[in-house]
């Protein structure tokens, strides 16, 4: 960044800086009207930190504090980015990226991979959920965060990258190309003659492959659709309007209100609608996925069950800076059909119904766990056994007597050796009954329920 801030100096109205030591204490060299009219404009608060402040600072330091303070002061949406971070944030909107396609994430201080995306080269590779990265490209990655491991992994396409793993107490090396790497967000299937489709995100292949899931209901002529919008934070406006063409009447999905009455309407063109339609929402429903839900109960082209959206009304927009950097501003709010607007209230759900659902995350083998062992596998480990009844106690990370004998009695339940020690043989049962667990859904049973009385 330049000493001077260039495009972002426009976004700059009033900086206001309190200083909790008395001016009185510099009274040895200026006055306070001398500091006073020494500090009218940010340039020369900056200048006047520089000279005066007791350690190093720099200029670069100072402007990005400023940013991020004048941002951080409008709302919760509004933010500045590091170029790592707008890279990053671009990244995860976009739907693409270039990689291997490994899903990490970090587990008492180790990197270990939850699964891969079908189709990518990790997956081609042979790379299994549970392998603990060790290396990458010969460099030791133990103790490094898992943005920086994942930093080391991604590349440009046809790179190779080799990564180092820990499987079953052994070192094996996987030599990967790196490849293009699409995020589908949609996924469907077909429940008793009821069309069911999730969408855990807008970013820019959902509408691709919100046609290629309706291609698939069309094929086995179905006509009543539950779209699950269940925590699906949103994303790209653009994809809710384009996905909302396919289920909402002609008309308006979302008017986008800027500052200074410069309205935007976004329509639908849809002539007949092809489906019954009810929507899954919940408190993780926001933005981009409650234009989508709302303008589907507002033009009443379905039913929405669950339990009340998150209550995100606005609009932000990304700026780039010249050094790669840059900053998400909010820009405007948007008004459903109806003109409603649902900033901090959300959307009521037409038909309410709780969450019967208990979601923990996935329960990667990595090693055997036992008696002593302590960490956040084993509290992921008792809140399996706690969610199967077995362990009665508060997950604490310990693994002691009460987690021993709720393992064995579970291992005894599931027809396995009664060991008492978290083996992969175990994992998988657990996970197995686990997902017995999940099939208890509530709020997708309503709905299909209330799509067969149609």
């Amino acid at each position: 960044m330049k000493r001077h801030l260039s495009i972002f100096i426009a976004f700059v109205i009033v900086l206001t800086l309190v200083f909790s030591v008395p001016l009185s204490a510099y009274a040895a060299t200026n006055t306070q009207d001398d500091i006073s009219s020494y500090l009218d404009d940010l340039g020369s608060i900056m200048q006047f930190i520089k000279d005066n402040y007791a350690g190093n600072i720099t200029y670069d330091q100072m402007e990005e504090g400023a940013i991020k303070g004048i941002l951080s002061s409008l709302d919760k949406y509004s933010t500045y980015f590091t170029k790592d971070e707008m890279d990053s944030f671009a990244e995860s909107t976009s739907g693409t990226f270039t990689g291997v396609g490994m899903v990490v994430e970090q587990r008492d201080n180790h990197i270990v991979v939850v699964s891969t995306i079908k189709g990518s080269p990790a997956q081609r590779a042979g790379v299994k959920s549970g392998y603990i990265v060790v290396s990458v490209d010969g460099k030791d990655v133990e103790g490094m965060s898992i943005n920086d491991v994942t930093s080391l992994i991604k590349g440009e396409k046809g790179t190779k990258v080799k990564i180092g793993f820990l499987v079953n107490g052994k070192t094996v090396e996987y030599e990967i190309t790196r490849d293009v790497i699409n995020i589908n967000p949609v996924s469907y299937k077909i429940i008793n003659g009821i069309g069911y489709m999730s969408i855990s995100e807008f970013n820019g292949n959902t509408e691709e492959n919100v046609a290629k899931a309706l291609d698939y209901m069309d094929q086995n002529n179905i006509k009543k659709l539950v779209i699950d919008l269940r925590d699906d934070p949103g994303g790209y406006l653009q994809e809710a309007v384009a996905v909302a063409n396919f289920f909402v009447p002609a008309g308006p999905v979302v008017t986008v209100a800027m500052k200074g009455g410069n309205n935007q309407t976004y329509y639908s063109f849809l002539k007949n609608q092809k489906y019954k339609i009810a929507v899954l929402i919940n408190n993780g429903t926001a933005s981009a996925a409650e234009i989508l839900a709302g303008a589907i109960q507002d033009t009443k082209a379905g039913v929405l069950v669950g339990e009340n959206s998150y209550g995100k009304g606005t609009v932000q927009e990304v700026f780039s800076f010249s050094d790669g950097s840059g900053m998400k501003l909010t820009i405007a709010k948007y008004l459903l059909p109806s003109g409603r607007w649902i900033d901090g209230t959300g959307l009521k759900p037409d038909v309410e119904v709780k969450d019967s659902r208990v979601t923990l995350p996935e329960l990667v083998y990595t090693k055997d766990i036992k008696k002593g062992d302590t960490g956040n596998s084993v509290k992921l480990l008792q809140s399996y056994l706690s969610l199967l009844g077995y362990y009665k106690g508060e997950p604490n990370g310990y693994f002691g007597n009460d987690t021993y004998d709720a393992i064995v009695s579970f291992q005894k339940y599931a027809g396995i050796p009664a060991t008492g020690v978290l083996d992969r043989g175990t994992a998988d049962a657990l996970s197995y009954f686990y997902g017995l667990t999940l099939k208890n859904d509530a709020q997708l049973d309503k709905a299909i329920e209330l799509l067969n009385q149609q």
